[in-house]
């Protein structure tokens, strides 16, 4: 089980809680946010975790490595503070048939979204056996039930960033190993993926050579007009 200690401090530790009661610090990254008013959700990947081979053939008491963690903002003196106080483990069972081609799973960085029927999603990335990542993300509905989405159409594309464009549409921004931004869209809440040729993609984002890096970015939306 992990916990999050210290609550009083500025600083929040989250430390790993064994059968022994014995502590242990607790190593994640690639934090993946969404936020409901006061409310701030966030999707973390620890370092260490289950092989892949031991969740295929075990029980949802396994979990995959992904946390999610809540935390609430309040109102202290002349500032604000994150009160980090939840955190759970996802089950492996929860992944089903991404388990035979994936060998990973972690969130993508940056921010979420929460969709106008209140369906919360987090943008992560995969990585399949021959090494190759791919972008997909997981929704979380009613604060009980979670799913995963289908892939992008194209291997090697990591780093996703995710946007509900219009109403029941989708926008995901990633990054590929040819240099290039690819930005898919989806209606159907990332059951198929379709590549965004006529609006933002395969913009270039650094050097087109052999040394290329990948950047990450995220979206940015804002109603233009009278809205």
């Amino acid at each position: 089980m992990e916990v999050l200690e210290d609550a009083q401090k500025d600083t929040q530790v989250l430390e790993e809680v064994t059968s022994t009661q014995q502590k242990k610090r607790v190593d994640v990254g690639r934090p993946t946010a969404v936020v409901e008013g006061s409310n701030i959700y966030m999707l973390v990947g620890k370092h260490s975790h289950e092989d892949a081979a031991n969740c295929k053939s075990t029980t949802a008491t396994i979990k995959s490595g992904i946390l999610l963690v809540k935390g609430n903002v309040s109102v202290e003196g002349d500032g604000k503070k994150i009160h980090w106080n939840y955190t759970d483990g996802l089950s492996c069972t929860l992944f089903g048939e991404h388990l035979d081609s994936l060998t990973g799973l972690i969130g993508g960085g940056g921010s979420g979204v929460r969709l106008r029927d209140g369906t919360f999603l987090f943008p992560v990335e995969g990585v399949k056996e021959g090494g190759k990542t791919v972008s997909l993300i997981l929704y979380w509905k009613d604060n009980t039930s979670w799913k995963v989405s289908k892939e992008t159409s194209d291997d090697g594309c990591s780093d996703p960033s995710v946007v509900e464009w219009e109403k029941g549409k989708l926008m995901m921004m990633t990054a590929c190993d040819d240099g290039r931004r690819r930005v898919y869209e989806s209606g159907d809440k990332g059951e198929s993926w379709t590549e965004a040729l006529g609006t933002l993609s395969r913009v270039w984002c650094n050097k087109k050579d052999e040394n290329v890096q990948r950047v990450r970015s995220g979206f940015i939306t804002a109603p233009i007009g009278d809205g």
